[in-house]
């Protein structure tokens, strides 16, 4: 028999090793969030494109939770999107 002793590998989650290898301190990724929301606010892209009835934001601005959309925010515009159904092909390649 050996008396050689295994030790058990540290259990890590797959998020910290993601933060861990990506290097990048938590006040880089608090600026590619606000500047993600910024983004989609100046061109109303996604839930941005519907007012939010939750803190009654016009469309186009920020939700005044701070670095979060609010759910009714996100339903309202998956309501939309869904109504307005698939677009029309013809209109794509038309001239």
């Amino acid at each position: 028999m050996s008396s050689t002793t295994v030790l058990p590998l540290p259990c890590r989650s797959v998020r910290t090793t993601t933060q861990t290898s990506a290097g990048l301190p938590p006040s880089a990724l608090d600026a590619m969030l606000d500047a993600a929301y910024e983004t989609h606010r100046r061109f109303r892209h996604g839930a941005f494109a519907e007012p939010c009835p939750t803190c009654h934001v016009p469309a186009g601005e920020l939700c005044l939770a701070r670095r979060s959309v609010h759910a009714a925010r996100r339903l309202a515009h998956r309501v939309r999107v869904a109504q307005a159904g698939p677009f029309p092909l013809a209109a794509v390649g038309a001239r």
